[in-house]
């Protein structure tokens, strides 16, 4: 149908346009936050862009129900300042094929959304938090210099020396000194470790350092004393007093499944944010569609300030009940679902007036009750 493919064209340019300039803002946004990570040091400079690069499914699945919330209205005014729409509903094309004709639109963006939030941006988020967490790992070998004593402890108790770091991120002949804290603790001994070589490895999930020393000795002892101890050790582990902030929870990298069958508040509520996306697509287009008719001489952005007030009320409540949930403050269900329903009750009644029903069914039920 010639008009099925106009007002499909119209919105589908409309929402690339606007999704093009909302991506551009926020991958600016992440792009200068990394790239100071970078000039600190923490994360190296040539995983910039492959990390924000990442950021771009995830990016594209929350903006992409305002980019068609905005794109249907944008479309829709046009059409109606313009008389378009007069001129269609005159000629016999109603309310209910305009509605079906934009659904289909926001339908195929909804799945798209879905595919990405339930599928795709769990397996991208583990691999982006992964170059990550080796960027960091990275921050902690380059405030590691060779060849000069350093302290590496948040009270400057522990002294460190490497002679060399390989290419490979190996530390070879290390020197580490442990001074007693005497602030703490009297009569501590002074613990000296020598290791041939070493590297840096990160505990799980968490922001935790260690260097792990390999074929070394590690002594025990008050300097000037000749009672001391002397251990060997194959591998030795000790902490990094290094932190480049908390890392995120990591409830959004769990798959859909793992956390669609958790009883945990904090997964049922990440589960139902991922749900929350695609049926807000379909919920804010229909929305748009009566908040988009205005009169000829109205102009075609004479309603957008009420619709924007709609949407951040209904994202802002989203948002607000998923921390609730997650909290514990309010039971799973109704949960999100219960925002959804309410803002589908309002666009169902915005419908309703908008193309005449509402009047319509209003005047026959007072025609029903002066025959009764």
């Amino acid at each position: 149908m010639v008009i099925a493919r106009y007002i499909t064209k119209e919105i589908f340019n409309t929402f690339c346009a606007i999704t093009f300039v909302l991506l551009f803002i926020a991958i600016s946004n992440k792009f200068v936050m990394f790239l100071a990570k970078a000039a600190s040091g923490k994360l190296p400079v040539g995983l910039v862009f492959k990390v924000v690069g990442l950021y771009i499914p995830e990016l594209f699945g929350l903006l992409a129900p305002v980019a068609m919330f905005v794109a249907i209205l944008f479309t829709h005014s046009r059409l109606h300042a313009d008389s378009e729409v007069a001129v269609l509903l005159t000629c016999g094309f109603d309310w209910a094929k305009l509605t079906r004709i934009t659904l289909i639109m926001a339908s195929g963006v909804a799945v798209i959304v879905a595919i990405l939030n339930l599928v795709l941006v769990p397996v991208i988020s583990v691999e982006r938090e992964k170059i990550l967490a080796d960027g960091q790992i990275a921050g902690v070998m380059r405030a590691i210099t060779p060849g000069q004593f350093q302290t590496i402890d948040e009270n400057d108790q522990l002294v460190f020396y490497v002679e060399n770091v390989l290419p490979d991120g190996t530390l070879k002949n290390i020197f580490i000194a442990q001074q007693p804290n005497t602030e703490k603790v009297t009569n501590q001994d002074m613990v000296v470790i020598t290791a041939e070589t070493a590297d840096i490895k990160q505990l799980g999930n968490q922001n935790e350092f260690y260097l792990v020393l390999h074929n070394g000795y590690r002594y025990v002892g008050n300097p000037g004393d000749a009672n001391y101890t002397v251990t060997s050790f194959a591998e030795y582990g000790r902490e990094l007093k290094y932190s480049s902030g908390p890392l995120p929870s990591f409830e959004y990298l769990r798959p859909s499944m793992q956390i669609f069958n958790s009883t945990d508040s904090r997964d049922i509520a990440e589960f139902q944010w991922r749900c929350a996306m695609p049926f807000a697509v379909i919920i804010l287009a229909l929305l748009a569609i009566p908040l988009a008719k205005v009169e000829p001489r109205q102009g075609r952005y004479a309603k957008f300030l009420p619709a924007v007030l709609i949407y951040m009320l209904y994202y802002n409540l989203l948002t607000v009940v998923k921390r609730w949930i997650a909290n514990g403050v309010l039971t799973s269900w109704p949960g999100l679902w219960a925002v959804h329903v309410l803002f589908l009750l309002l666009a169902v009644i915005l419908a309703l007036k908008v193309s005449g029903r509402w009047d319509e069914f209003r005047y026959n039920w007072s025609l029903r009750k002066q025959i009764a």
